[in-house]
């Protein structure tokens, strides 16, 4: 039985190591990106903007097709009257969290050239220390394609995010074209993915606590660092996709876990500025 068990283990791991995981998605379906920050640079207040992508209608006039999109244009859609400023717009997504994730990072960007547009490119930044555009670094340009003025041109277009891994905050920024010829671009879908955890010895900041078990059935039981503080210590735990499953208070008697599926997780242990973290297996 124990042997099974050990075999089983040893594929969910091998597994887990093989698979793309999501770290992060928008497809702004809601319309919402209040967690996003939207600069307006060139200062003529058109900004990107959620909203639906431009389709050309029986008499050549440009509509609301059915996509939902984040969208920056350098027209007017109803009068089709160009902005005398080219645009200069960054989109800035949420703050990402890569300290589990070890290699295959990538940014994957579903994206086209706006209808009345051509080719187009989107430039790709990222900074490890906060919104402020001064902070950013250009990574990448995606060059988007489009064959035809009609229908839609969606397609993914890749930045490899492996220089980050570990990082605990990244924030990834799209600045909008700077050809005059630009029309417009839609995002339809933004995504980061990895396709291997760190293991328990590459963890940023772990750890001078332990499991005393690992793998771990009911309870989640911890040899606390005795330079913490076991009053004021926190426990949070994370499935392999960066989401907050399960939190708590330290005690010696442990975190209940067993409401959790069968997989691998990342236990976050802090006591106020201090954190160390910790990879366990739920079995």
């Amino acid at each position: 039985m124990k042997k099974k068990l050990l075999v089983s283990l040893l594929l969910l791991i091998t597994g887990i190591a093989s698979a793309q995981f999501t770290i992060w998605e928008d497809d702004f379906n809601d319309s919402d990106v209040s967690d996003w920050t939207l600069i307006d640079a060139d200062g003529d207040s058109h900004n990107w903007i959620p909203t639906m992508d431009w389709q050309i209608d029986a008499n050549n006039q440009t509509i609301n097709g059915s996509f939902n999109i984040l969208g920056s244009y350098n027209l007017n859609q109803a009068t089709g009257v160009g902005y005398k400023v080219v645009q200069k717009n960054w989109a800035i997504a949420p703050e990402i969290d890569l300290s589990y994730y070890a290699s295959g990072i990538q940014l994957v960007v579903n994206a086209q050239p706006s209808i009345l547009s051509g080719n187009q490119d989107i430039y790709v930044y990222a900074s490890t220390t906060n919104t402020d555009i001064s902070s950013f670094t250009q990574i990448g340009t995606l060059k988007l394609i489009r064959k035809s003025s009609k229908g839609t041109a969606f397609a993914d277009y890749t930045v490899d995010l492996s220089q980050f891994s570990g990082q605990s905050k990244v924030y990834i920024a799209f600045l909008t074209t700077t050809k005059t010829s630009y029309v417009g671009l839609e995002i339809d879908n933004v995504k980061i993915t990895a396709t291997t955890l760190l293991g328990i010895e590459d963890v940023k900041n772990s750890t001078t606590t332990v499991l005393k078990q690992n793998p771990v059935e009911d309870y989640l039981q911890l040899q606390l660092n005795s330079k913490l503080n076991e009053e004021q210590v926190t426990l949070s735990v994370y499935n392999t996709t960066g989401i907050l499953v399960k939190e708590g208070k330290y005690n010696e008697s442990g975190l209940l876990i067993s409401n959790l599926s069968a997989g691998v997780y990342i236990l976050v242990v802090q006591e106020g500025n201090k954190i160390e973290k910790i990879k366990f297996i739920k079995k």
